[in-house]
């Protein structure tokens, strides 16, 4: 893999229990660090459910190995990449290419209701 093919860049968002000013425990999505990716759609579709149309997408992200993204988790953390937020759903280590791991998320938009019922 070149470096060069890395030519999207995505924010990696933490799930993170805040304190504001008046004490209270607030958990938010704060933005930890971002990372330069290689961008591939794996499978996009959309259905129909009770008048509304939702799209899922799934995407892979291949980065570069770091302390910060061995912390990964798809638990803790999502990915934002062009305005969209990506649930992470699985992380992959590369063993032939043990300078790289590869991150999948999916995302499901909610549509507009349909016009044919």
């Amino acid at each position: 893999m070149e470096i060069g093919n890395l030519n999207q860049r995505i924010t990696i968002l933490e799930h993170r229990t805040v304190i504001d000013e008046i004490s209270n425990h607030i958990t938010k999505w704060e933005e930890t660090f971002s990372l330069w990716a290689n961008v591939t759609v794996k499978t996009a579709s959309e259905t129909t459910d009770a008048g509304i149309t939702k799209e899922v997408q799934k995407l892979e992200f291949l980065v570069r190995q770091s302390p910060a993204s061995l912390n990964i988790n798809s638990t803790n953390f999502r990915i934002l990449f062009r305005n969209s937020i990506y649930n992470i759903t699985g992380i992959i280590p590369l063993y032939d290419h043990n300078d790289y791991l590869k991150i999948e998320g999916e995302t499901r938009k909610a549509g507009v209701p349909d016009d044919f019922n």
